[in-house]
């Protein structure tokens, strides 16, 4: 099954139907054990990073393998969801993140795409929402970046603020789903 809140926003859907509804012809896709399904993607294969003299280090290894002739691309670890991505609500942040986005893009920049009156209004709200870093420091986190500094967070204020509640609405909505969920699934393994 697929979670993918842009596309299906109902419910989750078998992975053929949400591979038919994205219509490309080049597409690598990994089916993995059903316990590995959380992931991080990046550029780095098989979190290459070892305790090196300066103490940068790795310390989870990735599940799944690829040669070093695949570093120049982008690669997904996949992990379990237990411990820290459990407590801190790591699949229900990602949810609630990719619902905000497409209410921002819908309601907010969709209207502006036509008008060549607003490209850099446009532009800031790509940046600030089609970066998930972005969206994560500014929304998620309240804090700032490179990108994200005082001048623009004052310059979008009332903007942020409207999402940043968006955000946090949408992050309840899919905690209190998911403990539903987990509810049902405990009380069926009772019965």
């Amino acid at each position: 099954m697929v979670i993918d809140p842009g596309l299906f926003p109902k419910s989750p859907v078998r992975y053929r139907t949400w591979l038919a509804k994205l219509k490309t012809r080049k597409l690598i896709y990994l089916i993995m054990d059903s316990e590995w399904y959380l992931y991080n993607s990046s550029m780095i294969p098989n979190s290459q990073l070892q305790y090196d003299s300066n103490g940068f280090t790795n310390s989870i290894q990735p599940n799944v393998k690829l040669p070093d002739w695949f570093s120049d691309k982008l690669i997904t670890d996949f992990f379990k969801y237990e411990e820290e991505a459990l407590d801190q609500h790591w699949i229900e942040k990602g949810l609630a993140i990719n619902e905000t986005a497409m209410a921002f893009y819908n309601n907010e920049i969709k209207a502006l795409l036509n008008s060549n009156l607003h490209n850099d209004l446009v532009s800031d709200y790509k940046m600030l929402v089609g970066n998930v870093f972005n969206f994560e420091t500014i929304f998620r986190d309240n804090n700032w970046n490179y990108e994200m500094n005082d001048n623009f967070q004052f310059k979008h204020q009332n903007i942020i603020a409207k999402y940043r509640e968006i955000y946090f609405s949408n992050l309840n909505k899919w905690i209190e789903s998911h403990s539903k969920l987990n509810e049902l699934i405990a009380h069926k393994q009772t019965i």
